[in-house]
């Protein structure tokens, strides 16, 4: 074929709607309808200038050299085709799809990103539809068909998960305007990444591994390969084709960052926000959750937690609608489990040398493909076929390690690049040239470009092993090199950028953050290793994290309690984990304990509290390395993180007895002061008020002398509580405003937000509605700003009195289950015990006494496990809710459900509370009229 455009060129695709079934009920019809079909495209293709490269059987691929004619041949096209007289008894509907672009040839064909990219508009499409890309559009809109108009459809997600496309719609009088919504990602849920490159190849792979989840004995796939076979590219395709298939979509669940197989099942509820609630556990939680669901689940690295595949198991016995993809170097083997290995890329001839034979080569082409990336001038051609061919034969088709070595065409020609490899490295096994070791050809091409780095590249790339789950461009230059030393670490990560080596990310804070791939880290981490100075960086950024981690407690600076400080944490959190990693193993033992110091100001606000106390737990297993003061501040705060929880046993009383008289050794003011507010809140959970009112004194003053204002806001907050507590309504007032005014002049938003929630509880008890709901609203906003989750969770049951009280009795159901369902989520007892005792007054006042006297006797149980007090507030709800429900039920009845709620588990409890049918009485209730009298 002569005269195809060239240069910027406009795609016209057309495929049947339903053409299988018209095959399968037409047989005979069918060649007669394609003829004819063939037929009017064509006179409206060519008429216009069009040039049909390729026929796929039921459609045409025409190019134009520009697009206004492009779009008229498509109108005309579905106007010859709606008033044509078909050979079978219904009309064939034709979808079309047009889309602009630079694209290459090859004997008589076109190949590109455009010609993938038209085609995949088209498949998002209806018979009878037209649909133009924005590049037609913009290029179009000046010289459009008189009476045609366009439709903007949006912004769509297509199914080759690359960037999302704006598609229009060519609409006219004549012909038909309304289709279903379009086939797109869009269409249903699904957490799929977009991906920055298209897949290039793969086309056998996709279909197979596609039709074989589709089949209806098939529940669960295992994709199998060593890594950079392109496992994970493989399955988002394949899930992005099969997503029309589930009603609930089809969703991701990235594992790299799993290491413990006991938290899978968290982990894949983590996806859709969920959590094991009351004494669920994960597995059990996750199974609700997907039973009565129809989805795709997509696990990949799961060779990390391999042993978690029994997990996988009960999910499909539980969950009948849902299947499996699962992505991973080992096989899990279980029952039901279908492999498909994921092989390297199909190579070329070894001979081969004709361009146009070898652009339908998928290793030449993605070769191709990632070298104009970084040379967009690169083409292939007959001077450099040969050497690319041999590259890619060189390196196995090993798609990572084709890509790494396009990334160098900016430094070398093919030629000299295949010189270097054949001179410095061996990619194959000893024990045959046709048996290719797959993880020593990829160590080989990492290796290669590890060994085209400059001397500062090398210890930058080496040194940056450190870090965990990415890193900022500050911590690379303070943690990678020394003052004395020089290292110009921001040139050193441009250039592992430009080696594909490390990649850059974007952030909300449009802060500079590098990754790598896990196959580069652990290289990187291998040769780190083999330095002999691992001890040394791994030290270094241990202190640096643990830096920034005190620059979050409370008393350290202004930024105290802001956002953006914790969320910083929360972005470092990997590579604090890895910090504390380091320092417990190497026994250091001040630097473990700084972090653990720093640590909750991250803990307490985002509710990671378990967590925290497993870390302490191993801090104080340092045992002798310890020293008296940090003994003292480990048994503090593991003890501090119990009492959150609930937890005011003995044991936790010892551990504040025991670092009250190691900080008082020591003369460790602060932590003295620190030790006695902790043993004040024991006396307080008791009801010794006057006991620990003089603890929270003696504190208040020890803070104050050490000039530590937050510390003197907590001792406020803890007296006016105690204040509070005995109906000194006026004393708690004077103690909660002088916190708030210490907060507010110390810029402390946790602590500020925490002095008017209590100020609007004591409103909300005194009937001053209005006020409490101001500053109710005032510290909602403040903590959500910081997402603070336990602060918010606290706020918005106060909320919930509010709407109760108001009479809003839907407004309040909402508020309460939504802070129940955030204290499950953190499994906190006190906040849960809380919010099932605002669900059983609520449901009091919606007469139904039998549900509300067991909440309360379940918030009752709750409570006195965890040895909590309660505020004027709650005994005032608790009253209302009894007097309720024992007026409707009579006392002894309301007893004995108060009762079966003490005996309610947890989960029963919290099922109830969310709504589950009203509950029989444990036993028949007396009528009015056989009570007895007076």
């Amino acid at each position: 074929m002569t005269g195809l455009p060239s240069g910027t060129i406009t795609f016209l695709a057309t495929d049947i709607q339903g053409s299988t079934d018209l095959w399968e009920r037409y047989r005979g019809l069918m060649p007669s309808v394609l003829d004819r079909h063939d037929d009017l495209l064509r006179e409206a293709f060519e008429s216009r200038g069009g040039h049909v490269f390729k026929n796929t059987g039921d459609g045409l691929f025409t190019a134009f050299a520009a697009a206004p004619p492009a779009v008229a041949a498509a109108l005309a096209a579905q106007r010859a085709l709606g008033s044509t007289e078909w050979p079978v008894p219904e009309p064939v509907r034709v979808r079309m799809a047009i889309h602009s672009g630079s694209a290459e040839t090859r004997g008589g064909d076109y190949f590109g990103p455009p010609v993938n990219r038209v085609a995949r508009i088209l498949s998002a499409g209806h018979g009878g539809q037209i649909l133009l890309s924005q590049s037609v559009e913009r290029l179009a809109s000046r010289q459009f068909p008189e009476g045609a108009a366009l439709r903007d459809l949006g912004l769509r997600s297509l199914k080759d998960l690359t960037e999302p496309e704006r598609l229009f719609q060519l609409v006219t009088a004549d012909l038909p305007a309304d289709f279903p919504p379009l086939k797109t990602l869009d269409a249903r849920p699904h957490n799929l990444p977009a991906q920055t490159t298209p897949l290039i190849g793969r086309v056998r792979e996709v279909e197979d591994v596609r039709g074989l989840i589709q089949e209806d004995a098939v529940r669960l796939v295992t994709l199998l390969g060593p890594g950079g076979t392109g496992k994970t590219r493989l399955g988002l395709q394949v899930a992005a084709e099969l997503i029309d298939d589930y009603r609930d979509g089809v969703w991701l669940v990235n594992l790299a960052p799993v290491h413990d197989p006991q938290v899978l099942a968290a982990t894949i509820l983590k996806v859709w926000g969920e959590s094991p609630g009351g004494d669920a556990s994960a597995q059990e939680a996750l199974e609700a959750y997907l039973r009565g669901r129809e989805l795709l689940l997509v696990l990949d690295n799961f060779e990390q937690v391999v042993e978690a595949a029994p997990v996988v198991s009960r999910v499909l016995r539980a969950a009948a609608g849902v299947n499996v993809l699962i992505t991973s170097q080992a096989a899990l083997r279980i029952e039901g489990e279908h492999e498909y290995p994921v092989a390297p890329l199909a190579l070329p001839g070894p001979r081969e040398s004709d361009p146009d034979r070898l652009v339908l080569n998928d290793a030449v082409s993605l070769f191709v493909s990632r070298a104009r990336a970084v040379q967009p001038s690169f083409a292939l051609s007959r001077d450099n076929a040969g050497a690319i061919v041999s590259i890619t034969r060189q390196l196995d088709g090993l798609p990572l390690a084709i890509e790494l070595a396009a990334a160098r065409i900016k430094l070398f020609t093919p030629g000299a690049m295949l010189a270097r490899l054949e001179r410095q490295f061996d990619f194959l096994t000893t024990g045959g040239r046709d048996r290719p070791d797959r993880h020593r050809t990829l160590k080989g091409a990492i290796d290669w470009s590890y060994a085209l780095l400059g001397d500062e590249e090398r210890k930058v790339f080496e040194r940056m092993a450190v870090f965990d789950g990415g890193f900022t461009l500050e911590a690379a230059e303070t943690v990678l090199t020394t003052p004395d030393e020089g290292l110009d670490v921001l040139e050193a990560l441009s250039s592992l950028i430009d080696k594909s080596l490390l990649r850059q990310v974007a952030t909300a804070e449009d802060e500079p953050r590098f990754e790598r791939l896990r196959t580069i880290y652990a290289f990187a981490t291998v040769k780190l290793e083999a330095s002999g100075e691992a001890d040394v960086w791994r030290r270094r950024h241990a202190e640096y994290f643990a830096d920034l981690a005190e620059g979050t407690e409370p008393g350290s600076g202004p930024d105290v309690g802001t956002g953006a400080r914790l969320r910083r944490l929360e972005h470092e959190y990997e590579n604090l984990r890895a910090a504390m990693s380091y320092a417990l193993n190497a026994g250091a033992a001040r630097l473990a304990v700084r972090l653990a110091q720093a640590l909750p100001a991250l803990w307490f606000t985002r509710g990671m509290i378990e967590e925290g106390a497993s870390w302490l737990e191993r801090v104080l297993e340092l045992g002798d390395r310890l020293s008296d003061l940090d003994r003292a501040i480990a048994l503090n705060l593991h003890g501090r993180l119990a009492q959150i929880r609930g937890d005011n046993s003995p044991e936790v009383v010892h551990r504040f007895e025991e670092s009250l008289e190691l900080f008082r050794q020591t003369g460790h003011t602060p932590g003295i002061a620190r030790a006695l507010m902790n043993l004040g809140n024991v006396r307080s959970r008791a009801g010794d008020y006057a006991g620990a009112r003089r603890l929270f004194e003696e504190s208040r003053e020890l803070y104050q002398e050490v000039k530590d204002p937050v510390g003197v806001g907590s001792a406020l907050l803890n007296l006016g509580d105690v204040c509070w507590a005995e109906n000194d309504e006026p004393c708690a007032t004077r103690y909660f405003e002088e916190a708030r005014r210490l907060a507010g002049a110390g810029g402390y938003r946790i602590g500020y937000a925490f002095s008017i929630q209590y100020l609007g509880r004591m409103a909300l008890q005194a009937g001053d509605l209005d006020r409490a709901a101001g500053l109710f609203a005032e510290c909602r906003e403040i903590f959500e700003s910081l997402n603070a989750r336990p602060g918010l969770a606290w706020t918005i049951l106060c909320q919930a009195g509010i709407a109760g009280e108001r009479g809003d009795l839907a407004g309040a159901r909402r508020l309460l289950l939504d802070g129940l369902e955030r204290f499950d989520e953190l499994r906190y007892s006190p906040g849960i015990s809380e919010a099932l005792l605002g669900c059983g007054l609520l449901a009091a006042r919606e007469e139904r006494a039998v549900d509300a006297a067991r909440l309360l006797g379940a918030a009752e149980r709750l409570r006195e496990g965890a040895a909590l007090s309660r505020s004027p507030l709650e005994r005032g709800f608790e009253r209302k809710a009894a007097d309720l429900a024992s007026a409707a039920l009579g006392p002894d009845a309301f007893e004995r459900e108060r009762a079966a709620g003490r005996a309610l588990p947890v989960a029963e409890a919290l099922a109830l509370a969310r709504g589950g049918e009203a509950l029989q009485p444990a036993r028949p209730v007396p009528e009015p009229a056989t009570l007895p009298t007076a």
